[in-house]
């Protein structure tokens, strides 16, 4: 896959949740700037594309239902990056080779930009409703997928999931008796929970299965902690440009990472392993085989062992 293909794609993403964000004006204008400011520092938009991608391998068609999730999986993302930077977090004043948010507004305008991100992902994400008229032939069959879809949303991005990921992350800190156990913990959770969330709302709002989402969320995963490893990998070996971040910042902050723990070439070696059954369980599923399928196989690969 070329990086001319992804940008492309990209740009189209950039598009929709352009469509999407919030006019700055009026007294909350300032976090509306701030909030806006977060969202174009770019990036490769893998989560709503992965969501795009899977929903369409699945047979979805009706792209007003997608484009609200796509739009909020993105903010959610974005929030997150907010509040990661902070000084009380990882206190990074840079995000790809911009200034980070609190670096541009301040620190209380960029705790108020990552909240009001988050918040405003379930506003957008809601406006899927808008999408069924009442006589819409499957108007039940519908609602209840959105409704699914925005339950995955908020449980992946949550205490159960990114939430507890990232408290895990933060209280490892320092610490010299993390073990691979609350690493791994940490990257499903911290990480892989959104790609999962991005890939499960592609395929239930497409109409997959419970079986099929199941195995989606399976994939995911997998996909997940591979991105994760790869993100500790790239802390080492690779560029800011890469990482999206300084290089270096997880030495910086006195982390343990999958690295530091099993070692360089383990840490390659389980990307490739991790990646290699991602990919054969998703050629396991229907649609597997179509342009967007394949498409989806080759987007998998291009994301691990990126930029070394």
């Amino acid at each position: 896959m070329t990086d001319e293909i992804l940008r492309k794609k990209a740009e189209e993403i950039d598009g929709i949740i352009e469509s999407y964000l919030p006019v700055p004006e009026g007294e909350a204008a300032t976090v509306i700037k701030a909030m806006n400011y977060s969202i174009h520092a770019g990036g490769k938009r893998l989560r709503p594309l992965l969501m795009q991608e899977m929903y369409r391998m699945f047979g979805g068609k009706d792209d007003g239902v997608i484009r609200p999730f796509m739009a909020a999986i993105e903010m959610i993302h974005t929030y997150s990056l907010c509040h990661d930077d902070l000084p009380a977090m990882d206190n990074d004043d840079m995000r790809r080779g911009k200034k980070s948010t609190h670096a541009e507004f301040g620190e209380a305008m960029g705790i108020l930009a990552g909240d009001g991100l988050l918040n405003y992902a379930f506003e957008t994400a809601l406006k899927a409703f808008d999408t069924i008229s009442t006589n819409t032939t499957d108007m039940a069959a519908k609602t209840k997928r959105i409704c699914d879809a925005l339950s995955i949303l908020a449980a992946k991005a949550g205490i159960y999931g990114m939430i507890g990921g990232q408290t895990a992350d933060i209280e490892s800190e320092e610490r010299s008796d993390v073990s691979m156990e609350t690493v791994r913990y940490i990257h499903e959770n911290k990480t892989a929970a959104m790609i999962e969330s991005s890939m499960m709302i592609g395929a239930v709002l497409a109409g997959a299965s419970s079986d099929e989402v199941s195995a989606v969320e399976r994939i995911a995963s997998d996909v997940g902690n591979a991105f994760q490893i790869e993100d500790d990998i790239l802390d080492v070996v690779g560029s800011d440009e890469a990482l999206g971040k300084p290089v270096g910042s997880d030495e910086k902050n006195g982390k343990t990472t999958y690295v530091s723990l099993a070692g360089l070439e383990k840490a390659k070696a389980d990307v490739r392993s991790l990646s290699e059954r991602a990919v054969k369980s998703l050629g396991e599923l229907g649609g597997a085989g179509t342009e967007d399928g394949l498409f989806l196989t080759e987007l998998i690969k291009s994301l691990v062992e990126r930029d070394r």
